[in-house]
């Protein structure tokens, strides 16, 4: 055997290690990537998983309820302005006894259910 053939054998050998040692480390890491999953899937069930989920949901709801309170701080000024210029007229007056008198009625016709 000659001196280049036994570097070539050489090499090709070093090379199958690398390759086993790189298909070792690969089968190494999807035993890694499985557990990690199969953890991850576990922490899922866990109760802070579904608090930080309700949290998320209400922080949602917050910031569309404070993207409201510019509109509706406008209207109560305008209902403060009205209520500075004096009393009601007697026509909402009016108004205002009959739909109570109203909803009264039909509170009495169809009481609210429970449950």
């Amino acid at each position: 055997m000659s001196v280049t053939a036994a570097v070539w054998w050489a090499s090709l050998a070093a090379f199958l290690i690398v390759l086993v040692l790189i298909g070792l480390q690969l089968a190494r890491i999807a035993r890694e990537l499985v557990r990690i999953e199969r953890r991850l899937s576990g922490y899922a069930g866990l109760p802070i998983v579904a608090a930080l989920a309700r949290a998320e949901s209400s922080g949602a709801r917050i910031e569309a309820a404070v993207a409201q309170v510019q509109p509706l701080e406008a209207r109560a000024r305008t209902a403060v302005e009205v209520i500075k210029r004096g009393p009601l007229p007697r026509e909402i007056v009016v108004a205002y006894v009959r739909v109570r008198a109203e909803i009264a009625a039909f509170r009495a016709v169809a009481p609210r259910r429970r449950g």
